[in-house]
């Protein structure tokens, strides 16, 4: 038994350090909060938009004006009983309808952190497909308690917000009017 000990013991005398190292990386905290908290900080915006504008306009305005002369005056016999009328009507009826959906995410940086606590955000996200180029943009403000945990938060809930969805390619260009189309629509 004494021998095995003395064994034992000169292997790990000979054996040296021994060092352990996390599966996980230097940083990252698996129980901590993983939500956004400083410039440079990322923040998933999940872009549920739909607007709708509807507005209404009926409009009525009515002018008469009107002479009549008896019989007997003296300007009633000089033209005949002559008795001018004038009459002007006029009358409109509008209506403007618009409605819009935007659905996506984005993934947004925090490029400033506002003196009462609130984010500043700006992003971009640029999709080709088919040759066409559709990019979102967007640039808001957000309060840090409407983040959830997973570090995310609906587009609802960014203040002041710049939405821009655009797409450029082929089929974009078609889509425009023509600049001899953009003339006649001026001139007529």
């Amino acid at each position: 038994m004494f021998k095995t000990l003395t064994i034992l013991l000169m292997f790990l005398m000979l054996s040296g350090t021994v060092q352990a190292t996390s599966l996980w990386g230097e940083g990252l905290d698996l129980y901590g909060d993983q939500r956004a908290s400083q410039a440079g900080d990322l923040v998933t915006v999940l872009i549920m938009e739909q607007n709708k504008a509807t507005q209404q306009a009926d409009t009525s305005t009515s002018q008469q004006l009107g002479i009549s002369l008896d019989p007997g005056v003296f300007l009633s016999d000089l033209f005949g009983g002559l008795s001018p009328e004038y009459e002007d009507q006029a009358g409109a009826m509008g209506t403007t309808s618009r409605s819009g959906t935007v659905v996506g995410q984005i993934t947004v940086e925090v490029v400033e952190v506002l003196p009462n606590g609130n984010f500043r955000v700006e992003g971009v996200k640029g999709i080709l497909v088919n040759g066409e180029l559709e990019e979102i943009f967007l640039q808001g403000v957000i309060r840090p308690a409407d983040i959830c945990g997973d570090n995310t938060v609906e587009s609802n809930r960014v203040a002041d917000v710049s939405l821009e969805y655009k797409g450029r390619g082929v089929i974009a260009a078609k889509q425009r009017p023509s600049f001899l189309e953009w003339i006649l629509n001026w001139i007529f």
